[in-house]
């Protein structure tokens, strides 16, 4: 199978009229305003020989799919010092596949806020992030203000758009009532407190914050959630980093680590750095704002796979460790890492509700090395990446190994307001079970592991 992708990007910098220095009094002026666009193209399409039959005597199966990808996006970052504005803009042809969680266009309001205050306490309205409280996105009100030297207070509240949105016509969907008819949008109502610190070798925040639906939502679960929040950074002495960021639920779906790092980073010489981490990632969702995408399921369905009947919750964890070099005054990199992956088991009830089926868990290993050359030829960035999966454990659905080659080379222009980039790749999977045949639906793990993929 064939697969190309080509990437073009434009990336601004602060507009100005000229570069012509302009002398002004000593008087107190207004913020700079700095604008910034953002232009980038995607085209992606594959090709490819079919795959053997399913069945004996069955029909041969695409390798690839038969769609071809394209959009275009823009950026436009804009700030004052009092209004600030991100948002980006989608267009794409008119398949539904072409992008985001529901296909067509997008228009993403990211941060569109105004300022009011002093020098110690800001007023912000509008849509924004509060960073003290693990970036929950709102529409409302955040109030921020300086305690002492170091210290920042900060209250909050406001509505709170869908999770995962990617466009305003997305950001609170309507309620699907009973029937399949379409009611009011769906609100959630956000609010909470936090504290930020910044001193010389450590900074960071913690808070803690609250959604809930007013509304009334027959057969609605999960109506509230409570999380806390903790981030921070330190740097004991030089060349020592360490970092760790947490997200904690504690009422709603349950008590449980949502998103959690922690990581450190060394730097023994100018030229090599050391790294170590270590991530865990659960659903981040709030449960009533998905019943839209769920279907009834149907307990007479026998030896038929249903999908999208139930949220069920699904967490990650993932160590890695790595080194990079730096050599001929940093003109080239050279990057090594390794790292762990495991999915626990899954347990998903049946259609029929007669029991439940178990997903195993999944562990795999895998290794990247990198090559990076900042000033090559033709003033050419050039990169080389090589990454190689495998496994841990014969049982499925631990079952894919894997290798993947990619180059990217870019030049900046017009200093550097352009950017021109070209990102090719080679991969190869196989799974560990390929030589067997998917022969009951009823058994969804039989198949499992029966595939072998190789694109360009």
């Amino acid at each position: 199978m064939i697969r190309a992708a080509l990437i073009v990007a434009g990336l601004g910098a602060p507009a100005r009229a000229e570069d012509v220095a302009i002398t002004t009094s000593a008087e107190p002026t207004t913020a700079p305003v700095d604008l910034r666009l953002t232009l980038s193209s995607f085209w992606f399409r594959e090709a490819g020989a079919d795959a053997a039959p399913l069945v004996a005597s069955g029909a041969t199966v695409p390798s690839a799919s038969p769609v071809t990808r394209f959009f275009g996006d823009m950026r436009v970052e804009l700030t004052d010092g009092v209004f600030q504005l991100d948002a980006r803009v989608r267009q794409t042809t008119s398949g539904r596949f072409q992008s985001g969680a529901a296909g067509g266009g997008e228009y993403d309001i990211r941060t569109l806020k105004l300022r009011a205050g002093s020098e110690t306490t800001s007023l912000y309205v509008g849509r924004q992030y509060v960073d003290a409280v693990g970036a929950t996105k709102i529409d409302g009100v955040v109030v921020d203000t300086r305690l002492s030297p170091g210290w920042t207070a900060t209250l909050f509240g406001g509505a709170f758009p869908q999770l995962g949105s990617r466009s305003v016509a997305t950001d609170y969907p309507e309620i699907e009532q009973p029937g399949g008819m379409l009611g009011s949008a769906l609100i959630p109502i956000a609010g909470g407190a936090g504290s930020s610190y910044a001193h010389d070798k450590v900074n960071g925040s913690f808070g803690v914050g609250a959604v809930r639906v007013v509304q009334e939502v027959q057969d609605a679960s999960e109506r509230s959630r409570v999380f806390v929040t903790a981030n921070g950074y330190a740097r004991p002495f030089s060349g020592l980093d360490v970092y760790h960021f947490a997200l904690i639920d504690v009422a709603g779906a349950g008590v449980g680590l949502t998103n959690g790092s922690l990581g450190i980073n060394a730097r023994p010489t100018d030229n090599l750095e050391l790294a170590g981490s270590f991530h865990h990632v659960s659903s981040d969702l709030l449960e009533i704002a998905a019943r839209n995408t769920l279907s009834d399921p149907d307990p007479t369905a026998l030896g038929i796979v249903q999908n999208d009947t139930a949220v069920v919750r699904v967490s990650q964890d993932q160590a890695r460790a790595g080194a990079s070099l730096a050599l001929a005054q940093s003109r080239f990199q050279l990057s090594a890492s390794a790292g762990l992956r495991r999915r626990p088991r899954v347990d998903v009830q049946l259609a029929d509700g007669s029991g439940m089926f178990s997903f195993p868990s999944v562990e795999s290993a895998d290794v990247t090395l990198s090559v990076l050359d900042r000033r090559s030829v033709a003033d050419l960035r050039l990169s080389a990446t090589a990454i190689f999966i495998y496994p841990i454990g014969d049982d499925v659905p631990n079952r894919s190994a894997g290798s993947t080659a990619r180059v990217v080379a870019g030049r900046a222009f017009a200093d550097s307001k352009l950017e021109i980039e070209v990102d090719g790749a080679a991969q190869r999977y196989q799974d560990v079970h390929a030589d067997g045949a998917c022969t009951s639906s009823l058994d969804p793990s039989s198949c499992f592991g029966r595939a072998t993929v190789s694109a360009a």
